[in-house]
């Protein structure tokens, strides 16, 4: 029994290492030039805002960005920090990336996400009262169905958080292997 266990689970280790190679080059900004974008004058009213779920810079989040500049009117990024980002080469790439909409860095030593983007958007609909506000959430969809079991189970945990509020919009900006 051993004898065939071992090499089964062996097999699944390096296919499963495989993938998240295969997702990590496909997802890379390595190779994208510094962008440059105009900064949009701001309007007296704010009539949509939009929040941007950050969680990695990837090529999903560009995606992601660029749908918030095309529906908002107002764009915040909200990146949770729990303590394993290298904010200083994230601070560099989005600066070269996305440096005309103001990213937030929002502390969780606690390793929580969903809780400190919560009071973030409870927070920020309260500064814009009246207004349709959208949250907009990135997320990548592996080739095979099975893949997805590794990937985005804080987006559905997340999703279904802010769906419990009111007045807001709640989308996925899907990003295809």
């Amino acid at each position: 029994m051993v004898v065939f266990t071992v090499p089964l689970v062996v097999l699944l280790f390096l296919s499963i290492r495989r993938h998240y190679q295969y997702v990590a080059d496909r997802l890379t900004i390595q190779d994208l030039p510094p962008r440059s974008h105009i900064p949009r004058p701001r309007g007296e009213v704010v009539t949509h805002p939009a929040i941007v779920i950050v969680g990695q810079l990837h090529r999903g989040t560009v995606e992601a960005l660029d749908y918030a500049r095309s529906i908002a009117d107002e764009i915040v990024a909200v990146h949770v920090d729990v303590g394993t980002t290298d904010l200083d080469k994230f601070r560099r790439r989005w600066q070269e990336l996305e440096s005309d909409i103001e990213w937030v860095i929002l502390d969780s030593p606690y390793r929580s996400v969903i809780t400190p983007i919560l009071e973030f958007v409870s927070q920020y609909e309260a500064e814009h009262p009246g207004v349709l506000s959208t949250v907009i959430i990135p997320a990548f969809v592996p080739r095979r169905w099975w893949e997805s079991l590794l990937h985005n189970q804080t987006t559905l945990f997340l999703k279904a958080a802010l769906r419990t509020k009111k007045s807001r919009v709640v989308t996925t900006v899907r990003y295809y292997l």
